[in-house]
Parts: C-alpha cells; structure tokens; sequence
C-alpha cells in the first residue's frame, strides 16, 4: 500500500518526574530529509531516533518537535556559575562603595541574568530516556498511520485516473486504425489521379513500398502498444508494499514521450482531441504523484 509523505503524529507521556511531547510533521521531498527540535542535552541520541523514523520512512522532510518539562527539581540538569556570580556582585559593591551608595544586592535578581546558569548536559536518568524513546515509537507510528489513509486516498484517486487514462488508449487505437487506412486510401487516389492525368509510368511495387513508408509516418500502433504496457506496470506497482513514488514518475514521463509522439503523427481532429484529454489527466496524476513517497 503506497504511502503519502505528508502526515502528522503525536504521543505524549506524563508521569509525577517530566511530562514529554513528541510531534512529527512531515511534507514532499525527494529524499528522507530529518529535522530535529530537541534539547541540546538530546542531541546524543538523535542517531538512534533516526533509526526509528528511517524504518517506516523512505522519503519526505520530516520535523520532529520534542517538548520536555522536568517537573522534579533533583532531576533538572543546571547549576549556577557561582564564581561568575560572585565575581558581579564584588564587582558591584566596589561600584557602590566608590559613589558612596548603599550595596544591597537582591539575589532574586541572579535569576534573570541568562548567563550564570549552565546546562550541565546530563540527562542520564534511565526511566527518562526509555520514556522518551517509547513516546517517540508511539509518535511515529501516529504519523505513519496517517502518512497510510492519506496514501489509500492518493492510490484510490490514481487508480480511477489511471483506468481513464486505459479508455483513452482504447479509444485512440480506434479512431487510429480508421486514419491509417484512410490516409492510405487517399494517398492511393490522388497518386492515382496524377498518372491518369500524366503520361508518367510507376512501378507498381515501387509505388506500394513508398505509400508503406508514408503510413508509417502516421501509424501510432507502437506508441497504443507500449502506453499500455506502462499502464499496466502502473498498476502493478500498486499492488507492492514498497515505496513507488520515484517509479511512478517515470512510467508518467515515459507516458508522456509516447503520447506526444501520438499527437505529432496525429493527423486526425478526433484523435488531437483524445491526445489533448490524455495529457491534461495524465498532468493530474503526475501532480498526485509528487505526494507518494
């Protein structure tokens, strides 16, 4: 079952230590491209997380949003720089006692100044980091099941499209086997009708193989022939549990190249017409085809 690249998941976990949300957007993109919002502190683990994505994941940019509060004090991973802290408030007494000011320094004021405090980057509590990962698990198969219905409505749409595009074919091989024959029949006449107007002689054969070589640059069998054969390994691509994206484009570029060979050996309105229709519902499924993955 083909799935769509955008897709969106999330999982939460909240216990009485940290509360954690993990929440996974992800859009078109020809390759598996990973963005990771997450704690500095983290970023240690992001290979093995990746593995996570990368095993449901073939192609898509992905942005991964972690928001973590720890809610046990003993387990926040920070620690002020009292050296520096002590260092600014000598600093600011030997300021006040100069200019003859009083120097009673609010400490609650250290809370603010951004610098002091240090993240000591040692998240090491074992139950956190199991957390963490099972909620990122839970997360990504959300965003999967998602990537899943979008990539069933994709293939259902594809599929009816793609059927259409099969009458079309029918229908220009129909209309193509009574323009060859004809363009034949009027080739036959008019040359005919020069030797009967003319004293010129012309070997029957000779005439024969010329008017052969003049069908042929109006017959389109081949390019009917292997429009449906790419049609039906389109079809059969459906029925794969592999990623199909990059291989239905190219059966749609191929489709293209054969049916623009269609319409420049057309001669006939009837036929120009389906050739129109074909490539403006072949442009429709190209565009879709940019969301499978």
């Amino acid at each position: 079952m083909p799935k769509s690249m955008t897709g969106y998941g999330r999982a939460t976990t909240n216990t009485d230590n940290w509360s954690l949300t993990w929440e996974i957007r992800s859009l078109n993109n020809r390759h598996l491209d990973l963005k990771w919002k997450i704690p500095p502190t983290l970023y240690g683990l992001q290979k093995t997380w990746e593995a996570v994505v990368r095993a449901v994941a073939a192609r898509g940019g992905v942005e991964l949003f972690l928001g973590l509060k720890i809610l046990n004090p003993e387990l926040q991973s920070i620690s002020l720089d009292t050296t520096l802290a002590s260092a600014m408030l000598r600093q600011l007494s030997a300021l006040a006692a100069e200019n003859n000011h009083p120097f009673t320094p609010d400490l609650n004021r250290l809370l603010a100044v951004q610098g002091l405090w240090r993240d000591m980057g040692n998240i090491d509590n074992p139950a956190l980091l199991a957390d963490l990962t099972a909620t990122l698990e839970r997360a990504v198969a959300d965003w999967d099941v998602s990537r899943q219905h979008e990539g069933q409505a994709l293939q259902a749409d594809l599929c009816a499209r793609f059927a259409t595009l099969g009458q079309m074919v029918a229908e220009i091989k129909t209309l193509a086997q009574g323009t060859a024959a004809e363009r034949l029949a009027q080739m036959q006449e008019r040359i005919n009708k020069l030797l009967a107007e003319t004293s010129i002689t012309v070997d029957p054969d000779r005439m024969l193989q010329e008017l052969a070589v003049l069908a042929d640059k109006v017959d389109v069998s081949e390019e009917l022939t292997r429009l449906e054969i790419h049609l039906r390994s389109i079809d059969n691509y459906f029925q794969t549990s592999e990623p199909i994206g990059r291989k239905l484009d190219f059966m749609v570029q191929e489709c293209f190249r054969e049916i623009n060979t269609c319409g420049n050996k057309s001669q006939n309105t009837q036929v120009s017409q389906v050739v129109v229709n074909f490539k403006a519902e072949l442009e429709k499924c190209r565009e879709q085809i940019q969301n499978l993955e």
